[in-house]
């Protein structure tokens, strides 16, 4: 997960709540499940507002576990899962050269 500068973390903010959701964000990051994930954390009138994509159902959920766990407060999340891009074009198999010979030498 990445880890950006937030622009609700104002130098006029209450500096618990810019700690609390430094911390948070920072945890989220590191947790398993969570490395394609882009989630920002944010206090908006005493609930913590997590922002953000992530790559699956569970990578959502663990996100909000984490939030509930740490931050003791309401939550809201914001998140977008991901859509996974499938190809459907076939597959290219790599073709045995018939005109190369393996010419060594058994012992």
């Amino acid at each position: 997960m990445m880890i950006s500068s937030d622009e609700a973390l104002a130098p006029a903010a209450n500096p618990q709540e810019c700690s609390l959701c430094a911390a948070l964000q920072a945890i989220i990051a590191y947790a398993d499940g969570q490395e394609g994930s882009r989630i920002s954390v944010s206090m908006e009138n005493g609930r913590v507002m997590l922002t953000g994509e992530v790559e699956t159902v569970a990578s959502l959920e663990c996100a909000v576990f984490i939030a509930e766990c740490f931050a003791s407060r309401p939550i809201i999340a914001d998140l977008a899962i991901r859509p996974q891009i499938h190809s459907i074009a076939p597959r290219h198999t790599a073709r045995r050269n018939l005109y190369l010979n393996d010419n060594r030498s058994s012992l």
